[in-house]
């Protein structure tokens, strides 16, 4: 991986405003302009049909705190103390690391700062103490009209604003819906009251990876929780087909209204004037296992958990509609030395993240990671462009090699395979090196195979 921007200043000739708009556990393929035929989300997708849309861009860890929290910091999870979203809500983050998130970085460099909706981070990043000038906690129906509120006010500088939406968050209540129970959750109880009401036809498919993939690591579905508030082992033993395309049909109507949400934010960029002077950034904390593979919820390795939709758009600058299937995105480590690029100001040491403007304005001499590398505190995934690594905590077997090129629904685990014993050892000494480059002590005890 090429080295980060550390210490490095670089000059916008007009430092534009920045809009960061999050939402919660939305996988990249939930997006209409992707191909799914299942969802309608006609805000996302002019945004992408506006500015560059990365098709290769991967959280630094499937959860959401520790997700957040490396997004707010520009540093893996464990290297900060926050594998998991317990352990990481309770996090003590070293004074450098905190002086030096984003909001902070953004408002000392003078922007005026906004952070609207979910935080789910460790008190250090409470946005009222992390650089935010305005905080508004609500994350459903009021957040949008609280972001526009912000960008539209008159200002003789810049504006950082963080939209981050819960949704589509809320298929987590889906299977209390669906046992009749969780009272606080009616817009979710009445979308699963529809869904079942409606005849097989009008439900989604399944997905073509639904089967658990051969020679998968037996501790992984072994390990899905029957007591969460998705029970994921629940589900796995006892969902029919039809229970699935339930599930599924309930996430794109969740997708699709925040997508309205987005909507509206984006529309009052456009009617203010605001669209030449703003850089809009989009991105989802982790994905969701929607029935692929027999899973729920996130936190493990599989694309649908680990790759999220990532769209940058600054009119007259990005080249609108273009999509980038090459250049690898850690959403971690890179949105934060993304935003000091545009703002003009420098990237604290140390970092590994790369700025994504100049890939998405498809500059040819940009940099770009080699590969990327995700986390949690259950195993570790090592992704190229073709290949995906991933070890896992527990007995072996616990490696799982693919080849994304040949099998993007990762249903055939190649670690065993004779013919790509090369590309096993590569992808494991390149995964150590990268242990040793960022400081994971966990991942040197826990998950170095042993070269072939």
């Amino acid at each position: 991986m090429n080295p980060g921007q550390e210490g490095k200043r670089t000059t916008v000739s007009r430092r534009p405003n920045i809009l960061l708009i999050m939402t919660d556990q939305q996988s990249a393929n939930m997006m209409s302009c992707t191909g799914t035929s299942w969802v309608d989300t006609p805000a996302l997708d002019t945004l992408a049909s506006e500015g560059t849309r990365f098709q290769q861009a991967i959280c630094a860890n499937p959860v959401c705190v520790p997700s957040r929290m490396s997004m707010a910091t520009g540093i893996m999870s464990c290297r900060i103390a926050a594998p998991d979203n317990g352990i990481g809500m309770k996090a003590v983050l070293p004074d450098a690391v905190a002086d030096n998130s984003l909001g902070l970085l953004m408002q000392r460099a003078g922007y005026d700062t906004f952070y609207g909706g979910k935080v789910h981070m460790c008190p250090q990043l409470a946005p009222l103490q992390a650089g935010y000038d305005v905080y508004h906690k609500n994350e459903r129906d009021t957040l949008a009209d609280a972001c526009v509120e912000f960008i539209t006010e008159e200002r003789d500088q810049p504006f950082f604003a963080v939209a981050s939406f819960i949704n589509p968050h809320d298929i987590c209540y889906v299977h209390n819906a669906k046992v009749g129970r969780d009272p606080r959750m009616p817009t979710v109880t009445a979308l699963y009251e529809q869904a079942d009401q409606l005849p097989d036809a009008a439900l989604p498919p399944l997905p073509d990876n639904f089967a658990v993939p051969d020679s998968e690591p037996p501790g992984l579905h072994g390990r899905c929780n029957t007591t969460a508030i998705t029970p994921s082992g629940t589900m796995y033993l006892t969902y029919t087909e039809r229970d699935w395309r339930i599930y599924r049909w309930v996430y794109a109507r969740l997708t699709e209204q925040v997508d309205h949400e987005i909507g509206r934010i984006l529309d009052v960029l456009k009617a203010n004037g605001l669209e030449d002077d703003t850089v809009v950034i989009f991105t989802s904390d982790h994905g969701n296992m929607h029935a692929n593979h027999g899973l729920a919820s996130k936190g493990v390795f599989y694309e649908e958990s680990v790759r999220v939709p990532f769209i940058v758009k600054h009119r007259g600058v990005i080249p609108a509609g273009r999509v980038d299937a090459q250049h690898l995105v850690n959403t971690g480590l890179d949105i934060l030395p993304t935003c000091c690029d545009y703002a003009g100001c420098d990237v604290p040491a140390g970092l590994l993240g790369i700025s994504q403007r100049m890939p998405a304005q498809a500059d040819a001499d940009a940099a770009s990671h080699d590969y990327v590398v995700s986390e949690n505190g259950i195993g570790r995934m090592l992704r190229t462009q073709r290949w995906k690594y991933t070890i896992y905590a527990g007995n072996a077997p616990r490696e799982i090699l693919t080849d994304l090129a040949a099998d993007p629904g990762e249903m055939r685990n190649q670690a065993n395979d004779s013919a790509c014993a090369d590309v096993l050892s590569r992808c494991r000494n390149t995964l150590r090196g990268w242990f040793e480059q960022s400081g994971d002590a966990e991942g040197l005890r826990n998950y170095v195979a042993d070269a072939t």
